[in-house]
């Protein structure tokens, strides 16, 4: 009876343990910001995945290796965030991962605009909340 009491503690302490380990690939950053140029919007995701490149001016980044006052992020399948979401001069935060989250590639017709920044990683987001 010991035995199996033990045996399903453990099991259970195993199970829990194992749940709550996060999912989300790479580093994570907070980044609060203001988008300072154009956006350019793509087609609907569908057959082919859609992302685009947004810059921020950067307010608050907690990757304090990061030294630029803006950066350029990737906006994954933009038409899925509400109708006048993305706007010039908003304050947004955003938390983003330095890996792709998906298992698979993204069409970024923009992508270029990361170069200026020199990133070593390309910045994904992955939650984004536009500031009232």
């Amino acid at each position: 009876m010991k035995k199996t009491l033990a045996i399903l503690l453990f099991t259970f302490i195993a199970a829990i343990s194992f749940a709550q380990t996060d999912s989300i690939r790479g580093k994570q950053f907070q980044l609060k910001g203001k988008i300072i140029n154009q956006i350019q919007l793509t087609p609907h995701c569908g057959v082919v995945a859609w992302g685009t490149v947004i810059e921020f001016q950067i307010i608050s980044f907690s990757d304090t290796s990061y030294k630029n006052d803006s950066i350029g992020v990737i906006f994954t399948c933009p038409e899925f965030y509400k109708n006048n979401f993305f706007e010039i001069g908003a304050t947004y935060t955003l938390k983003v991962a330095d890996e792709n989250q998906a298992n698979f590639g993204w069409a970024i017709p923009n992508e270029s605009l990361l170069s200026k920044y020199n990133l070593k990683k390309k910045l994904w987001v992955m939650k984004a909340d536009k500031q009232q």
